[in-house]
């Protein structure tokens, strides 16, 4: 599955050291994203409203693990100057484009039942 290889680069930039995962329907995939493993505090349920054609392309996702692998992101924001960036897998005139759509990737959170906050990533 595209969405759940995708989501486990995007959660686990963000902190995530485990995914459980839940439903997935067409349009959804729920889960819950654990943070601590000997806490049961640090978890977070999600809901990531998505199709399987619809995923972010694959040069978000080799962004999101060059982010991840190099340790520039912190919390959920990138800590470089994205336009300093060596980035020699993505085309240079792709390169704002694949930016607009990581920054526009949200993953809501859930918290009682309700969608409230959101996964994202920001420079």
């Amino acid at each position: 599955m595209k969405r759940k290889i995708f989501l486990e680069s995007f959660l686990g930039a963000l902190g995530a050291v485990r995914i459980i995962w839940g439903d997935f329907f067409n349009n959804k995939v729920y889960g819950t994203v654990i943070y601590d493993e000997s806490d049961p505090e640090e978890r977070q349920d999600f809901v990531w409203h998505m199709t399987e054609e619809n995923i972010p392309s694959e040069d978000v996702k080799n962004l999101i693990d060059f982010l991840s692998t190099n340790n520039l992101i912190d919390i959920d924001k990138i800590i470089a100057p994205i336009d300093e960036l060596k980035l020699d897998f993505i085309d240079q005139s792709k390169r704002k484009e694949v930016f607009d759509e990581l920054f526009n990737l949200h993953v809501r959170m859930i918290d009682n039942g309700e969608e409230t906050d959101s996964y994202f990533i920001h420079d």
